[in-house]
């Protein structure tokens, strides 16, 4: 890569109102990798345009492994915490261990799950009336929900939420100190250890109990291996569905007029998915790259061992993909029409796991909640948000509301 004397730091925090951070918007429009400088104080390529970052994600020219040298890392310690994980493998021995997994995040079983999403959304919504008339609706609504779901899922006892959520928080918080991560890091491999054995023990009707009867076999998932995956999963399943459904209720909180779209027209509620899912791009600091040999993107050579971010807020909100029509591509439509596939969940063979899952907690969760309380809104000047720039997953620390 070649030196300067400054270059700027990655990532950029975001500023009010939403949308890409200028300097990434900049980046952007004038096209091509730029250099960026991270946490410790290495130099990467930074991707700005949405053809440009599925090049990047398509191409297997580039390392999602965080062992190779040069691969940017996002925190201390993380390719020793993620080494190995099937998530940061590539090519075949990926493909292996997602297929064995992916099967339990299809598009079928989460239409299995309508009813027990609708059931948990709705207890949710019965409490959160039954205290008075206000709420903190990430504490109260956003975060319990798609915990209460992966729990489910993954046959996981939500009276131990607090446990797994702690060690979530870990992962996504990029100010947390080494020892504070990796105490988390060692109560959650306890308690998943023990909670697979007694899996074992007594089979349920969940993913665990179906991992272990079927992929833990000869060239299936390492036994040792297998408590890292399902935390990974439970973290997964829930910091990100978590920050989207919060920062979902605050963007038709503050466009009266896509709200009354949504409830108006059931129709519309796929798309308007899409689109708040493409407007937010909550994934703050991933995906993250290392170039396995010379490629050129956006016109510029990038050589083996050199580190790649994608900045997938900016390749959302670029005009050349989600430009065209009356709305631009930093306004949110939630009829936005035509509409190319957004990058929220990434693209190419990494693309986010738990995607059907986490589509059908939000076509289900958004409408129902204004649908139950038409009222909603907010009980603070939205100046006065706080939100999470400390995080690899952006979303707001609190949502105070009112009725």
């Amino acid at each position: 890569m070649t030196p300067t004397t400054e270059t700027p730091r990655f990532p950029v925090p975001r500023a009010w109102p939403p949308g890409a951070p200028p300097l990434y918007t900049a980046f952007r429009e004038t096209g091509g990798p730029h250099e960026v400088t991270i946490w410790d104080g290495t130099r990467h390529w930074l991707i700005t345009r949405y053809d440009d970052i599925r090049a990047v994600l398509t191409s297997t020219s580039f390392s999602a492994d965080v062992r190779r040298p040069g691969f940017p890392l996002s925190r201390p310690a993380q390719r020793e915490q993620e080494a190995g994980l099937f998530m940061r493998l590539d090519g075949a021995e990926h493909a292996r261990i997602r297929n064995m997994v992916s099967q339990e995040f299809t598009v079928r079983h989460a239409r299995v799950l309508h009813d027990d999403i609708l059931r948990i959304t709705d207890d949710l919504i019965d409490a959160v009336l039954a205290r008075g008339d206000s709420a903190d609706l990430i504490r109260d609504f956003a975060l319990p929900l798609p915990s209460r779901v992966i729990c489910l899922v993954l046959g996981v006892p939500y009276d131990d939420h607090e446990l797994f959520h702690r060690h979530a928080a870990s992962v996504v918080d990029l100010d947390l100190r080494v020892e504070e991560r990796e105490r988390a890091a060692r109560e959650a491999f306890a308690y998943y250890t023990e909670l697979i054995e007694r899996k074992r023990a007594a089979p349920g009707d969940d993913m665990i109990s179906r991992l272990l009867a079927d992929h833990t076999g000869p060239g299936g998932i390492d036994p040792d291996h297998l408590p890292v995956l399902v935390g990974a999963m439970v973290g997964a399943g829930f910091e990100t569905t978590a920050g989207q459904l919060g920062l979902g209720v605050l963007a038709l909180l503050l466009h009266p007029e896509q709200r009354a779209k949504l409830l108006q027209q059931p129709g519309l509620t796929d798309g308007a998915v899409e689109e708040l899912l493409r407007y937010w791009s909550i994934t703050a600091v991933d995906p993250r790259r290392v170039a396995v040999e010379d490629v050129e993107i956006g016109g510029r050579l990038i050589r083996a061992g050199e580190g790649v971010l994608l900045s997938l807020i900016a390749g959302n909100h670029d005009p050349r993909a989600f430009g065209g029509g009356a709305c631009p591509a930093d306004r949110l439509d939630l009829a936005r029409e035509p509409r190319p596939r957004h990058l929220a969940f990434g693209f190419g063979t990494h693309q986010c796991l738990g995607k059907n899952l986490a589509r059908a907690e939000l076509r289900i969760a958004w409408p129902r909640l204004f649908e139950r309380v038409p009222g909603l809104r907010l009980a603070v000047p939205e100046e006065e948000l706080s939100f999470r720039n400390d995080s690899s997953v952006y979303g707001l620390r609190s949502l105070p509301v009112t009725w």
